[in-house]
């Protein structure tokens, strides 16, 4: 008698499906405990008075419609000028340790959050939007070329040790010029939908009348302009070219208005006092008033502030990843041919509109809860990931047997790109975690809630130490996301 031993192998396949069963277990645990009610008492007469908005359209009756379009492009320009300038010189340093630090701190603070910081310090001025945008964007773009310039066909230990100009441009750099202005033209895609909702925080730009508009209950002005600028995104390719960018910033530097409401004493009151813990500041230093100060804040916001923020950015992963599957199919060409077209424009309005504006619209119609931003945070990054996954799609090579329709779909195209959308998937939840704390402007209760309420209460040493914990949660997080990546033995995916 024969005596079979079975083996187990651990496939990357199995690897797979574990963690995806984790993610959508974890995902409906979380929806089950979310406040994810709709307390609107007439929604649908809400949702038919905005879809009527936007059947007439009317940008007639907004005033400085101009001013809010260039200072909403200009915003953009210069800070993502900045933000990419700073970063091509930083990325040549990124594996060092003190280098990578200090970029994954400034870009884990969203531009909101920096925006209110600026506010105190340089009110409501050109310098506020372009700092707000060109700090964080740094620290991405400083990782992002790092990894590109690591994926340079020429040595890369040549511009890493050699630190000529000339070597750090030739080896480096124009070897990888395409790709590193692709994605260059993309940030800058997102840094115009960053600059639109500085308008949130009362800057002049497209948010500003957009989030008066609806309040209002303007929807004719406000559906002409999301149309506006969605118009705008999508003619991008036509009117933002790279060798005009030199051109837009002069344009930029002499249309912006620069002047601040700084004052070097209040400055420095801000920096010596405004953000000091308050018990610091006292005649003499009591420990206990100290711990007790930091005790409440831990119990009182910081601690529910975290939890909202992650059960929040969970249950909207798990709905994110269930649109990014259902939604990239529409969108491929090797599946749809022609009909491709409808899908695309579907997933590309999708994208372009930033989560705030999302989840604001949604609130107008459902009432507040979590539901509005779970949904905000799910339809915006899902369709992300859905439009690169079918891009990633229609370059998968196929055989000329290759089966059609659902088959194609099931068979064929989804196994393959499957790593991608896992890889995708890891990356948006770091997004979505930072994104779900800004959020909390509306209301919903996360630790972004705490922070801008610590803003309008002029508690700025509350609102900083919060704004310093959000940028350590998303620290840990991207740590976590990379051993994952590395785990799975997942290739980098650099648009996203």
């Amino acid at each position: 008698m024969n005596n079979h031993v079975m083996i187990t192998v651990d496939t990357t396949a199995r690897k797979y499906r574990l963690i995806s069963l984790f993610i959508a277990s974890l995902g409906i645990l979380t929806l089950l405990m979310a406040d994810i009610e709709i307390s609107a008492t007439d929604p649908m007469d809400e949702l038919l008075a905005i879809l009527a908005g936007f059947i007439s359209p009317d940008l007639s009756q907004i005033d400085y419609l101009a001013e809010a379009l260039l200072t909403t492009v200009f915003f953009a320009v210069v800070g993502i000028s900045i933000a990419a300038t700073l970063g091509i010189f930083l990325a040549p340093l990124h594996h060092l340790p003190l280098i990578s630090h200090f970029c994954a701190f400034i870009r884990s603070i969203h531009e909101l959050f920096w925006a209110l910081i600026f506010l105190q310090m340089f009110g409501l001025s050109s310098i506020t939007g372009v700092l707000a945008i060109a700090i964080p964007y740094t620290g991405i773009f400083a990782r992002v070329y790092s990894d590109i310039l690591e994926q340079s066909p020429l040595d890369r230990r040549h511009w890493i040790n050699d630190t000529s100009l000339s070597v750090w441009l030739y080896t480096g750099i124009i070897p990888c010029w395409a790709a590193i202005a692709q994605y260059t033209r993309y940030r800058f895609e997102c840094g115009l939908r960053s600059a639109a909702i500085l308008g949130f925080i009362g800057l002049p730009t497209l948010g500003y009348y957009l989030e008066t508009a609806f309040s209002q209950g303007q929807y004719n002005q406000a559906a002409g302009l999301l149309l506006l600028f969605f118009a705008m995104i999508a003619t991008l390719k036509w009117w933002f070219n790279i060798r005009l960018v030199l051109l837009y910033l002069i344009a930029a530097i002499v249309y912006l208005p620069w002047q601040s409401q700084l004052e070097f004493k209040y400055l420095v009151r801000f920096i010596t006092q405004d953000i000091v813990p308050q018990p610091l500041l006292e005649p003499t230093f009591n420990l206990s008033h100290l711990s007790q100060w930091f005790s409440d804040l831990v119990s009182g916001q910081i601690l529910p502030g975290i939890g909202a923020s992650l059960l929040l950015s969970v249950s909207a992963l798990l709905c994110c990843g269930v649109i990014a599957l259902l939604t990239w199919p529409l969108a491929s060409r090797a599946i749809l041919g022609r009909g491709y077209i409808l899908g695309h424009g579907l997933l590309i309005v999708m994208r372009s509109t930033p989560e705030i504006i999302l989840a604001f619209v949604i609130m107008l119609i459902i009432g507040p809860s979590m539901l509005p931003a779970i949904l905000a945070l799910a339809l915006h990054n899902g369709a992300i990931i859905g439009y690169l996954l079918a891009h990633r799609a229609d370059t998968v090579p196929l055989r000329v047997d290759r089966p059609n329709g659902l088959n194609l779909w099931a068979y064929e195209l989804q196994p393959q790109i499957y790593p991608s959308f896992i890889s995708l998937i890891f990356y948006r939840f770091e997004v979505i975690l930072r994104e779900s704390a800004i959020l909390g402007m509306l209301g919903v209760t996360t630790i972004g809630f705490y922070i801008d309420s610590a803003f309008e209460a002029l508690f700025f040493d509350v609102a900083l130490i919060l704004i310093l914990v959000t940028a350590a949660l998303n620290m840990l997080v991207n740590s976590i996301s990379l051993r994952l990546r590395r785990y799975l033995a997942l290739d980098r995916i650099l648009t996203a």
